[in-house]
């Protein structure tokens, strides 16, 4: 069984542009007993795979290529069954590795769940402790309640297994980009299988949220809100608490529309995704 088995998710970037791949290459920290995949998932295969880059990870290493932008959770998913690792690290390619995480995120232990302590452009943005933003004050009891997003996440062997146990799977399959990593938040929070909750500073990463982009990417990214807001209704919210909350994202909508404001989501879009409990992804 391998120490640590750790995911490099690629999207529009070759391995010679990821910060991540990068980061790990240049590092003096190593992982022992490991392997990398490196996961292409789109929108094009790789160009150049630079044999003497994955050589200098020092590590065992994979290439998986899926070009159709497949979904965060099934990929999540089949990395960890395909592996058989005592933890799990998820990454983004976007990321800046500092020596400390590395360091922390090899001694993390497969009872663990360690999060990283993200940052960009120089402030704390994850994790979220009880609804408040991580702090040098944050405690973290028992029955602490955790927010954060999938990239740098560790997943012991023993949380891997409990949650496999609980709800058949780790990531929730019924949602593809936005929303993979809160309903993971929400699994945690909710079925109580997870008591050694872990914090790892030393992590940059990009936050498309805090980036200007155009307006046919803030259009993809309301319409995958919508999906997201409208299937956790669905999902992770008792039926009168959902139709609250359901119509009270349809007043929030209109108040805005009325004085030439767009609101984060598409209400149509929501209860789409409410009443169907698909992403309009979702062939099946």
């Amino acid at each position: 069984m391998l120490e640590t088995a750790i995911l490099v998710l690629l999207y529009n970037k070759e391995i010679k542009d990821s910060s991540t791949l990068n980061s790990l290459i240049k590092s003096t920290a190593q992982y022992s007993n490991a392997k990398i995949v490196i996961w292409n998932n789109g929108p094009k295969k790789l160009n150049t795979v630079n044999s003497q880059a994955l050589i200098d990870l020092g590590c065992q290493t994979e290439i998986v290529e899926t070009v159709t932008n497949d979904s965060l959770a099934v990929i999540y998913n089949r990395f960890i069954k395909a592996n058989q690792a005592k933890k799990y690290i998820l990454l983004d390619d976007d990321s800046e590795l500092s020596e400390q995480f590395i360091k922390a995120s090899a001694l993390s232990k497969p009872e663990h769940l360690s999060l990283p302590i993200i940052t960009s452009n120089g402030k704390v943005q994850y994790p979220s402790i009880d609804r408040k933003r991580y702090s040098s004050e944050t405690i973290i009891k028992d029955s602490s309640r955790v927010t954060t997003i999938g990239s740098g996440l560790v997943l012991g062997i023993n949380i891997v297994n409990a949650l496999n146990e609980y709800y058949n799977s780790v990531f929730d399959e019924r949602f593809y980009l936005y929303g993979v990593d809160t309903t993971f938040c929400l699994r945690v929070n909710e079925s109580n299988q997870v008591k050694n909750i872990q914090l790892i500073s030393g992590f940059d990463h990009s936050l498309s949220k805090l980036e200007s982009e155009s307006t046919k990417m803030n259009n993809f990214r309301r319409i995958e809100r919508s999906y997201e807001r409208g299937l956790k209704l669905r999902y992770y919210v008792p039926l009168p608490r959902a139709i609250f909350l359901l119509l009270k994202t349809g007043t929030s909508t209109l108040k805005r529309r009325l004085v030439g404001k767009r609101y984060q989501v598409r209400f149509l879009y929501v209860l789409k995704a409410f009443l169907s409990g698909k992403h309009y992804r979702n062939n099946s």
